[in-house]
């Protein structure tokens, strides 16, 4: 099998990465195309097997499948460069807010969805699986297409297959927004810390990041749903305590501001 990635931005590099660095894939077997070929310099240096270029028709001659990592308003003009080259060609690709309608507008293939997260970049652990990759695939797609691909992703991330192309939208805030509102959240509190009492930014966030660790796994250990959550609160909140004083607090303000911030949100997404 011969790999193409087209694009090599955050995403594109983050899947290249993984893929050569945990022996993934055979260098030989992937081919990367961006139009600056000086960012394609380090991952070359590291794996000279790899192919490179900065012709995406080139790439699409010889790739098996594609996947595509460019800006979402780039993906059609992308796809009309290289369709002439794509006879049983699977794509794939990483550009929220593009339907598979669309697509077919220039290409009436294979196609899968995938939206992936930054937090699966890659790390030296014994479990490199982090962050959450979202996959939807057309009609067209067919079942051993379907298993190879999440199969490969499944080895670094996540893997959740959705139902329907109709539920990315609120998913992918869910998995590729939230690790940013998460790290805000933990800055803030880190800096309300600092500027309120002795301790220093890192040890502040230390706190902060080993109670969510140490969060996370209670609410994972026995039911992922909502009485895990519940309980949790339940758990923590001493009647007439400052917890459940806090909590009510968040409570009142909180429907309100997540309401107002998926509203922002989902039309930034349609605008993409």
């Amino acid at each position: 099998m011969k790999l193409g990635i087209i694009g090599y931005g955050r995403i594109g590099q983050m899947i290249s990465e993984n893929l050569l660095k945990l022996n993934l894939i055979n260098p030989d077997e992937l081919i990367i195309s961006n139009r600056n070929m000086k960012k394609l310099n380090k991952i070359k240096e590291d794996f000279p097997q790899i192919t490179i270029t900065d012709n995406n028709k080139e790439l699409a001659q010889s790739a098996d499948k594609i996947i595509i990592s460019v800006e979402s308003h780039e993906l059609l003009d992308v796809l009309g460069q290289i369709k002439e080259e794509l006879e049983n060609t699977h794509i794939i690709h990483t550009c929220a807010g593009i339907s598979f309608d669309d697509i077919k507008e220039v290409f009436d293939g294979p196609v899968t969805v995938i939206i992936p997260s930054l937090a699966s970049r890659f790390q030296q652990r014994e479990n490199p699986q982090k962050g959450i990759s979202l996959i939807v695939h057309n009609d067209k797609v067919n079942f051993l297409n379907s298993t190879s691909i999440e199969t490969l992703f499944n080895e670094f991330t996540y893997v959740k297959i959705l139902p329907s192309e109709n539920d990315l939208e609120i998913a992918t805030i869910l998995t590729s927004c939230a690790p940013a509102f998460i790290s805000l959240m933990v800055k803030k509190l880190s800096d309300y810390t600092v500027d309120n009492s002795s301790l220093d930014y890192s040890e502040a966030k230390y706190l902060i990041i080993k109670t969510l660790i140490g969060t996370n796994e209670n609410l994972s250990v026995d039911k992922l749903n909502i009485e895990a959550c519940e309980d949790m609160i339940d758990s923590v909140c001493t009647p007439g305590g400052i917890t459940e004083k806090g909590v009510k607090h968040l409570d009142a303000v909180l429907d309100k501001e997540i309401d107002q911030l998926f509203e922002i949100l989902f039309k930034r997404y349609k605008d993409n």
